[in-house]
């Protein structure tokens, strides 16, 4: 019962804290979970005096971490920046703890020098999530935020490997050289190893469970949420780095993605979900956990004298400002390589260097130190928890303040009202230009309501939340026919043949200017090349089929099918989208995804030379958009980044008209 109400407790001080970060965004999350966590620690008496059992942190929060970190990985950019990431997460690692930790021996003379080395473990490792937080509301380089994330990925490990050493070397009052070389190779490749192959027998395991109809919900996101912990488990019976194995472990499943893409998309939004809250709820376990525990370190030390502890915070200090400038030398010497001109290396050496802030392995490894020794209290345990906690707060609260002067504010590239107003005379531009072709009066009102449609701004922060709503209207279209089939409505011909023809497309959000420019040329050459080759076949069916009344009528009775079906699909959907299940907040992707099911109802219902009319009218209509755009941009009028909005606008609504029209041809 006492660990149900602890549990509890973290859940709601970690909701509370995500409340108040909502209200007060200028301060670090972070910030307010350790402060949230000093008040549970003096509110909650089961707080008090508590004691974390450091294996089960490491199983229970830290695995998993590691694991979704892993997962999240861009393995491209990880392999371009392989020998920066090793540099820093090995090389880096191993000068630090020797510098520091002969340093804070140096300093604490009375500190055995392998304790030492096991404080400078300790407080070595750096944490991405952590930056994240701290850097919310700051435009961190893009190039430095990446190279701290790989490098979160392993350093971890060496921390750990050479804290295990140390605490062997003090318990045992014996260290060899080679022994340690040869373990610290053995633990850290065999880690990797081990969760490599852990992690491809756990993905084929996946895809045999999803191509054998397997593949619920209960079955997979379990078997994936289970993942981490089966890996941690398995390599540390095998002695190996558990932390690198889970992260190898999730390398690979974000490699292999591709091929549990088999299952069905209901099951892949429940599974990011799940995974998107485990994650925010640990990471703030950690930080609710150091507030929590500070108030015990520091009433466990109080027994010596004020002047002892404003020493240890010196210490702490000091060793903080060694690791920083460490950091930074290792940067501007060119032990580690960062892609960037020449005149921004300083800076951005300078941004690396500040943003090495420590967060769950820290917290971790130092409640890992044992609670007793032969039967004795163990030594300066208390000491040393202190200054990592010290630690950890001084890299979050120093590029809290020093990284603003750094670097600029996020902020939005351009106002709303000149976004609106570029858009509103780019519809104009187009709707001027369409009306003076003197084309069918009836599609060319039609096509101006839709271009019309433009005039909302929709331009996509989250393609990954977008994704998933049309996985979700997916299942919706799926859950229609499953109806209309068991009502004897439709046969499961009709079943098949309608997803054949309307769900295998997928809606593709990744509309950056080269792919829309591509996709632009590429439909426009598809397009006149199906009608110069296969015009004449086209037509040759199509009066066949009008010659043979059977063929016509089989005709007529499939599509009567196929346009009834859709009908009734679009109707759940646009229902589905006003329905509590969907978060009314995303009115970009709602929009979007209305637009999408709009247009495609809209040509479905058309006959097919409503449809050759309007869909050599959309064709000029974007090409008279992405004229205007290069004009005004060419003539000084728009700036770049708005110009890249007005792009991805029309890119957004060139993709929506062209994978519809993949469905009727």
């Amino acid at each position: 019962m006492e660990i149900v109400i602890l549990v509890l407790v973290l859940v709601i001080a970690v909701l509370v804290s995500n409340i108040i970060a909502s209200k007060f965004t200028q301060v670090p999350l972070a910030f307010i979970e350790i402060a949230v966590g000093l008040l549970v620690a003096f509110i909650v008496p089961y707080y008090r005096h508590y004691t974390m059992n450091p294996d089960l942190f490491m199983l229970v929060v830290l695995a998993p971490l590691m694991f979704y970190e892993g997962l999240n990985t861009n393995m491209r950019v990880l392999r371009r920046s392989f020998s920066t990431t090793l540099s820093l997460a090995v090389g880096l690692a191993l000068v630090t703890v020797s510098i520091v930790g002969v340093t804070a021996h140096l300093t604490l003379t009375e500190l055995a020098l392998p304790l030492a080395f096991a404080l400078a473990a300790i407080i070595t490792p750096t944490d991405a999530v952590a930056v994240s937080s701290v850097t919310a509301n700051i435009a961190m380089p893009e190039e430095a935020m990446q190279t701290l994330k790989n490098e979160s990925l392993f350093n971890d490990a060496s921390g750990i490997v050479i804290f295990d050493l140390a605490l062997q070397a003090f318990t045992t009052g014996k260290f060899s050289f080679t022994f340690g070389f040869f373990d610290f190779t053995y633990v850290f490749l065999g880690g990797l190893l081990l969760g490599m192959i852990l992690g491809s027998l756990l993905v084929s395991l996946r895809t045999f469970l999803i191509s054998h109809r397997m593949d619920n919900s209960s079955v997979i996101v379990t078997l994936g949420i289970l993942t981490p912990f089966f890996v941690y488990f398995v390599a540390e019976l095998a002695h190996v780095s558990g932390i690198l194995a889970v992260v190898a472990a999730g390398l690979v499943h974000g490699v292999q993605e591709g091929r549990l893409r088999l299952t069905s998309t209901k099951i892949q939004v429940v599974s990011n979900t799940t995974w998107e809250v485990l994650s925010d709820n640990l990471n703030g376990f950690v930080f609710v956990l150091l507030g929590v525990s500070l108030p015990t370190v520091i009433s466990d030390i109080s027994y010596r004298n004020n002047t002892f502890l404003l020493f240890l915070i010196g210490l702490s200090i000091l060793l903080y400002a060694l690791m920083t400038i460490l950091r930074y030398l290792w940067l501007r010497l060119g032990l580690a390589t960062i892609r960037v001109r020449p005149e921004y290396k300083n800076t951005n050496c300078w941004i690396i260097a500040l943003s090495g802030i420590h967060g769950t392995v820290t917290l971790a490894m130092a409640f890992s130190l044992p609670l007793m020794l032969h039967g004795v209290t163990f030594p300066y345990r208390n000491d040393l928890l202190f200054i990592a906690s010290v630690v950890i707060v001084l890299s979050m609260l120093v590029p809290s303040l020093i990284l603003p002067a750094l670097l600029p504010r996020q902020k939005e590239p351009f106002l709303r009202e000149d976004a609106n107003a570029a858009r509103k005379e780019m519809i104009n531009y187009a709707v001027k230009k369409i009306t003076e072709l003197n084309e069918d009066p009836l599609e060319t009102q039609a096509v101006i309501a839709t271009l019309h449609s433009q005039n909302r701004p929709e331009k996509i922060k989250n393609r990954r939340i977008l994704k998933q709503l049309f996985a979700q209207i997916r299942d919706v279209e799926n859950e229609v026919l499953d109806e209309m089939v068991s009502n004897d409505e439709i046969s499961e011909k009709d079943r098949r043949l309608y997803q054949r023809t309307m769900l295998t497309r997928d809606f593709h959000s990744d509309n950056s200017i080269l792919r829309g420019l591509w996709l632009q040329l590429s439909y426009r050459f598809v397009y006149f090349f199906k009608r110069l080759i296969h015009g004449r076949k086209i037509r040759q069916n199509q009066q066949r089929i009008r010659h043979n009344p059977k063929l016509m009528k089989k005709f007529k009775s499939k599509h009567d099918t196929l346009v009834e079906i859709e009908d009734r699909t679009t109707q759940q959907v646009f229902k589905y989208l006003k329905s509590p299940m969907v978060n009314k907040e995303s009115h970009t992707d709602i929009s979007i995804v209305q637009r999408y099911y709009r247009e495609r109802h809209r040509r479905y219902q058309n006959n097919s030379n409503s449809n050759e009319i309007q869909e050599e009218l959309f064709i000029k209509a974007f090409q008279f958009e992405y004229n205007f755009v290069q004009n005004q941009l060419s003539e000084n009028k728009l700036t770049r980044e708005l110009a890249t909005a007005l792009y991805e606008q029309i890119s957004n609504d060139e993709l929506i008209y062209m994978q519809n029209d993949e469905i009727y041809d």
